[in-house]
């Protein structure tokens, strides 16, 4: 059984793997009208995002190189959220757990240590958002 616990681990190692690594194109996967995986290309790792539908949870993890199966994939590298982060450098990486101990989230930063997206499994999909500083 893959706790939280261990797919916080893998998620926190895979950050350590793309480091100040600039994102070069972003890729998603769909299947029956939900995005069930993400591929985030950096220069000699990628980072795969996958939704478990067993437990509407977040998997991270770290392949080497960059190559995907592009007849499967939609590059949505220039859509919103993403074009705002390509070209940009990862910086920090944080993993979310709910009361039900399921580890269901990820914020990434770029170019900085603050917090700019939310990735979260609700209903077997991973759903991207932007977070908004409402202070300085």
């Amino acid at each position: 059984m893959i706790t939280a616990n261990n797919k916080a681990t893998e998620a926190l190692s895979s950050y350590s793997a793309i480091d100040g690594s600039q994102l070069l194109r972003v890729w998603q996967f769909e299947a029956e009208g939900s995005v069930d995986r993400l591929v985030l290309d950096f220069p000699s790792t990628s980072l795969l995002i996958t939704a478990d539908e067993d437990d509407d949870s977040i998997t991270c993890s770290i392949a080497k190189g960059t190559t995907v199966d592009q007849g499967c994939a939609i590059d949505v590298s220039g859509r919103e959220p993403w074009e705002s982060f390509i070209g940009r450098a990862f910086g920090w990486g944080w993993v979310t757990v709910n009361q039900q101990g399921y580890c269901d989230g990820l914020l990434l930063s770029f170019d900085g240590i603050v917090p700019e997206l939310v990735l979260n499994v609700m209903a077997s999909s991973i759903k991207t958002g932007t977070i908004v500083r409402t202070s300085v």
